[in-house]
């Protein structure tokens, strides 16, 4: 019967159940649904509801665990599901009620699921195709080599390849963080390699600038990039390399200098390197402009009988094509010289470059390109000169002005390729086509004859070629067996020796 219920009822009730009085039902009129029911087998609160044309009861409980007012509490949301269709209160309900009233214990957590296994859920399911690192370093890497240098490229993908960076392979690189590589930097730092920890962090943070552009979002995952990416400072002091020099404090001496073209001259080295070699020392140029100098760079200097000109191209020139620099740095080439650059050119054939690359970098590929920048490096130390080829042009620069008396602003015109001039100057770039030759021939004439000095007492005092070619193979095997050089197989035939060992043998 219809009623009010209240705590008296619901005791009359529980003495009814006590004394097997007869079954009744009590609908309560203050909680629309609410009932209890009461019977020899006990009394319970119920919640009765009409849903799909047919009527429900969910039982709530006996009045000796749930109180009237809980009981209307847990109607009372039933009925608010009913009434806002949420759902039909079952018995998931019911019991998620009775936790919430703290009736029953709390539901145990589940085991956390294994990140790993989410992660490639999400990747196999949601995120099919999105980039690993091997696929965002080998879209960087393509993007590199369509708007840097050949040289640029080469850096950079060495610099993605290194080992501490194959922690990353396989795996996606919108999970990679900052503190990821962060760590790896450190690491690298951490070894010693502290200006190679700087070099890395400025080759990743452009390659995450790349995976975060918008048409590569979809690809990469990756939302932003990593400008914040830094190696730790360096360790005060100068730190001193193996050889004992500190970094751009060195500069070669005069005696190096004359030493150098002595053994570029004497024929000990393979012809096309020799020239290559003299024509840095000569003219103070870095080594990859002298590596990939190309044929049509050499000119006749028509105003000047006898001489050439090297004109070089932005191409050739650090980071001159970037800036958009179209203009050429040309360096006047005094009549030895010269001629000496003329055979090189019957010499070169039907390359492009003056210096053609002498076999294939890899087994199977082509030798259509031109001589490795490194291979100048390398005949210094079999040389056993301790000047690196940036140490040579430190020496030029130091030479002409101490020796010579020649004035900076006019060395600079030789060895800057801006020829000393701001590369914002809008007059120079835009307005102005003079290349300065007649102030450098003085220059040039007086270097080379300088140079010629020099060379002409360390020629003196050369062992034959069959002891120098002896001497430089012997200082290239201790490298090699030193881990700092590239071993030739034992059983390798007399022709598959480089040219300056096989003279050497």
């Amino acid at each position: 019967m219809p009623v009010k219920l209240t705590e008296t009822l619901v005791k009359q009730a529980l003495a009814d159940v006590a004394a097997k009085a007869k079954a009744y039902d009590l609908i309560d009129t203050g909680c629309p649904g609410l009932l209890l029911r009461v019977g020899p087998r006990g009394a319970r609160f119920a919640f009765k509801f009409e849903s799909g044309h047919k009527t429900h009861r969910l039982t709530l409980g006996s009045p000796e665990t749930i109180r009237l007012a809980e009981a209307r509490a847990i109607a009372t949301e039933a009925r608010r599901r009913l009434v806002d269709r949420i759902g039909i209160p079952d018995d998931r309900f019911l019991e998620a009620q009775l936790r919430k009233l703290r009736k029953l214990e709390p539901k145990a957590e589940p085991p956390p699921r294994d990140p790993a296994i989410v992660q490639a859920f999400e990747d196999d399911m949601l995120r099919h195709g999105e980039w690993t690192w091997e696929d965002a370093r080998a879209a960087y890497l393509a993007e590199v080599a369509r708007v840097r240098r050949p040289d640029t490229h080469t850096d950079y993908r060495k610099m993605l390849s290194l080992p501490e960076l194959a922690v990353f392979e396989g795996r996606r690189v919108r999970r990679i963080t900052i503190e990821d590589l962060a760590t790896i930097v450190h690491a690298v730092h951490a070894s010693g390699r502290e200006r190679h920890a700087e070099h890395l962090a400025s080759v990743l943070r452009p390659m995450w600038s790349y995976l975060a552009r918008h048409e590569h979002k979809k690809k990469s995952g990756v939302d932003a990039g990593m400008p914040q990416l830094k190696a730790p400072e360096r360790t005060s002091g100068d730190k001193p390399r193996a050889n004992g020099k500190v970094p751009g404090g060195y500069f070669a001496s005069a005696q190096e200098i004359g030493y150098t073209v002595a053994v570029a001259r004497s024929g000990v080295l393979e012809p096309s390197l020799g020239v290559a070699m003299e024509l840095m020392v000569l003219t103070g140029q870095r080594r990859r402009p002298v590596a990939s100098a190309e044929v049509a760079d050499f000119v006749e200097f028509v105003e000047q009988p006898g001489w050439g000109v090297w004109a070089m191209r932005p191409i050739h020139r650090k980071t001159a094509a970037k800036r958009g620099d179209k203009t050429l740095h040309c360096v006047p080439l005094p009549p030895a010289l010269w001629q000496r650059l003329q055979v090189q050119v019957g010499r070169a054939g039907k390359s492009k470059f003056l210096f053609p690359q002498v076999r294939p970098r890899k087994s199977g590929g082509t030798a259509d390109g031109h001589l490795s920048a490194s291979a100048l490096n390398h005949r210094l130390l079999d040389m056993g000169v301790r000047a690196s080829p940036h140490d040579l042009r430190r020496g030029l620069s130091s030479l002409c002005q101490t020796e010579l008396r020649i004035l900076p602003a006019t060395v600079e015109m030789i060895l800057d390729h801006s020829e000393g001039v701001p590369t914002d100057n809008v007059l120079e770039r835009h307005y102005t086509n003079d290349k300065r030759l007649d102030l450098k021939v003085p220059v040039m004439e007086a270097w080379i004859s300088y140079a010629d000095r020099q060379f002409e007492a360390a020629a003196a005092t050369l062992p034959s070629v069959e002891e120098l070619g002896a001497e430089l193979a012997r200082r290239r095997r201790e490298r090699e067996l030193a881990g700092k050089g590239k071993r030739t197989k034992p059983e390798a035939e007399e022709e598959d020796k480089p040219e300056e060992l096989a003279a050497a043998a």
